[in-house]
């Protein structure tokens, strides 16, 4: 195995390969582009955990035989998954006939499977669960009481659930519902509407609203629980029109936001006006941290304040001639901005930015109507504008912004320059590198831009696939930028130098961009399935050709599931290199361990987090982190394992950031965290939330 001292020699190398100044250090990718911090000491152990009527919860479909919860299942992430329901009771009209008490009590009901009202019997309906092995998933988790029931148009039912709760308190319930939806939770009504109630009804509608800047929250109630069971109550209406077969509810249970907490070892923690799947990065005493849509922050690392912050968008890109020659933008724009400035309350944001973005595209529609397909459209949701990591050289820090958008600041604030790439249409952003005075991005194309000046000095069309991180190295006495798929690239004028037979090819290869240690390169392909290690010293000036030194391949079977089905084991983080050995994560929460001199595969466990999957979200992002003598692995839920690095798998603790938001949909209320690695310092490790920044650290 390699010794820590030729990867410590390795990590200092690859963080002066993008600069043409070895004073400086370069900051990007996984906050130093390795995720290797050999030199801190963070703690082992730290948690903030909500205690509401939340933790612990179970359900029960059929009446409990006790007061205990005996072996009812968990409500994981606030979805009650097991109902009983019955119907369809036929009414003469609906809405008017709504409130027909058609179970001759309804505030007494205590539901039992196979109980007869009339000819109607009680009898069981689930909810599809969260699975992060279906990768996806569009629609909500819908209770589908008229198919449980073959209910038709105007028609009542009625589904119920004993909910334990072990300390009662506050909950806030919200949902969606298809048409007429009434709540009663032991026996006392907390919810009425006869009509359809849908703020987002789909997984993909998380993209539209957020492009848009769309207000449109579901239907909620709040309600009191106390220790021990409860009873909750649905009567749900079909419509008189159309098959009226849309019976349908889907429903979350939340704590509060005002919801007590139970914390240890978190020393700071700094709300962020909005999300982002970039990682931060450190400057001296400084980090720096984006924000969707358009925002970056520097945030002062001992106490989390906000120093300053900065808009990188099409509006800012304005030269002072093209403000001038428009007036109309000081009268319609420049009042609403001065607003969402002000602004703390994030859906009066929401609001404004809706307005600024009408008032802009009134103004000039062809400069600012973004051009995106609908495959981009579809995952906004996930990953946005900021998905790229801003990187600096030590006096400047460069920010790429996925609407094509590059501007330089220095470390206070202060807009050295602001360009605006004019790319086709808009797609996944990549983090850009700094490379040999040449601040290279990636959309659709390749983009080299004089970073003194922001001046587009070329195209390499050439490049057309990009996902996550360009990367710097120094090749043969030369600076070079990698691309996620392995191209190596001159910074100077974009020359492509050396590329794969097969990097060129359209079609899904990967998400993951390389590592590059020293003089070695790891690129992995098809997820966690290949890494092929690269020799770069055999690139001479007069003949760029990287020797492939081995190709490390899962065995096949690690491709199949259940059945034999085939699984891709797909990452969207790079891989951790460390002493000898590589060690991956898969979207599905699954940690391999490679042996690097072998290939050998030294073991495959379940990493038994919580993420969280659906058509906007990857229950794990974020690429491994190496944290002084140990690993860590993140899910996007708040969960993070801190593991012995080795070959053999050891866990040395399991810890929990569960922040519960207020939701505007029925999504669990536990804050998104983390899409993006954490950085690690001293004592210290900083975590990116959906929401806050997180210092961990004793205190």
């Amino acid at each position: 195995m390699r010794s820590a001292r030729f990867v410590h020699v390795a990590l200092f190398n690859v963080l002066l390969a993008a600069t043409g100044n070895a004073a400086e250090p370069v900051s990007g990718w996984r906050g130093n582009t390795t995720g290797l911090w050999p030199d801190a000491d963070p703690p082992l152990e730290w948690h903030r955990i909500p205690r509401g009527a939340l933790e612990g919860m179970r359900a029960s479909a059929d009446r409990p035989k006790g007061k205990d919860h005996g072996n009812a299942p968990f409500v994981a992430k606030g979805l009650v998954r097991d109902w009983l329901v019955i119907g369809p009771f036929a009414v003469q009209a609906l809405p008017q006939r709504f409130d027909d008490d058609l179970l001759h009590d309804e505030a007494t009901v205590e539901a039992v499977a196979g109980q007869k009202v009339g000819d109607l019997a009680w009898k069981p309906a689930t909810v599809p669960p969260d699975d992060i092995m279906v990768f996806g998933t569009a629609e909500l988790p819908w209770l589908d009481v008229a198919k449980a029931i073959d209910a038709g148009r105007t028609q009542l039912a009625y589904a119920h659930v004993y909910v334990f709760s072990p300390r009662g308190g506050p909950v806030r319930v919200v949902v969606d519902h298809g048409h007429g939806l009434k709540a009663w939770v032991n026996g006392k009504e907390v919810y009425r509407s006869p009509q359809q109630g849908v703020g987002l009804g789909y997984y993909t509608a998380i993209s539209k609203h957020e492009l848009q800047h769309l207000d449109q929250p579901s239907p909620r109630f709040d309600a009191e629980l106390k220790p021990g069971w409860n009873r909750l109550l649905l009567k749900l209406s079909s419509s008189p029109q159309g098959d009226g077969k849309d019976m349908r509810c889907s429903l979350r249970i939340m704590d509060p936001p005002d919801v007590k907490y139970d914390t240890k070892n978190i020393r700071w923690m700094t709300p962020l006006p909005g999300r982002s799947t970039s990682t931060p990065i450190m400057v001296g005493d400084r980090l720096f941290v984006m924000a969707e849509p358009d925002e970056l922050l520097c945030l002062d690392k001992n106490d989390g304040r906000v120093l300053w912050s900065a808009a990188i968008n099409y509006y800012e890109a304005l030269t002072s001639e093209e403000r001038r020659a428009q007036p109309a933008y000081a009268e319609r724009v420049d009042p609403l901005i001065a607003k969402l400035r002000q602004e703390t309350d994030l859906v009066k944001q929401t609001r404004l930015r809706a307005e600024i973005h009408k008032a802009l595209v009134g103004i000039d529609l062809a400069r600012f109507q973004i051009k995106a397909d609908g495959h981009f459209e579809a995952h906004f949701g996930i990953v946005g504008f900021t998905m790229p990591t801003p990187l600096s050289d030590g006096k400047f820090v460069y920010v790429w912004s996925g609407l094509g958008v590059a501007a330089c600041f220095d470390l206070d604030g202060r807009r050295q320059w602001i360009t605006r790439v004019k790319a086709e249409e808009l797609t996944y952003g990549s983090s850009p590198v700094l490379a040999d005075g040449i601040f290279v991005v990636f959309l659709n194309s390749l983009y080299g831009l004089d970073a003194k000046t922001g001046k587009l000095l070329w195209q390499q069309k050439k490049i057309r696939y990009n996902v996550a991180a360009l990367l710097g190295a120094t090749v043969a006495g030369k600076h070079v930028v990698i691309t996620q798929r392995g191209d190596l690239v001159r910074p100077s004028d974009g020359e492509i130098l050396f590329r794969q037979r097969d990097s060129s090819a359209a079609g899904d290869t990967g998400w993951s961009p390389p590592v590059i240690l020293g003089d070695r390169m790891y690129l992995p392909k098809y997820g966690v399935k290949t890494i092929s290690e690269w020799d770069l010293n055999e690139a001479k000036p007069d003949k760029w050709e990287p020797r492939l030194v081995r190709t490390l391949e899962l065995p096949s079977e690690e491709s199949r599931g259940a059945g034999g089905k085939w699984i891709d084991r797909w990452t969207a983080g790079s891989p951790l290199i460390w002493d000898g050995m590589a060690y991956e994560i898969d979207i599905y929460q699954t940690i391999y361990g490679v042996e690097l001199s072998t290939g050998k595969m030294l073991y495959r466990r379940d990493a038994n987090l919580d993420g969280f999957t659906h058509y906007n979200s990857v229950a794990v992002a974020a690429s491994p982190t190496l944290a002084g003598k140990h690993l860590i692995f993140c899910d996007n839920q708040g969960t993070t394992l801190v593991v012995q690095p080795g070959p053999s798998y050891k866990v040395e603790a399991r810890n929990q950031i569960a922040t519960q938001l207020e939701r505007s949909w029925p999504l669990p209320a536990q804050e998104t965290l983390t899409y993006a690695p954490p950085l690690a310092e001293g004592r210290r490790l900083y975590f990116r939330g959906e929401r806050y920044m997180y210092c961990v650290g004793e205190k």
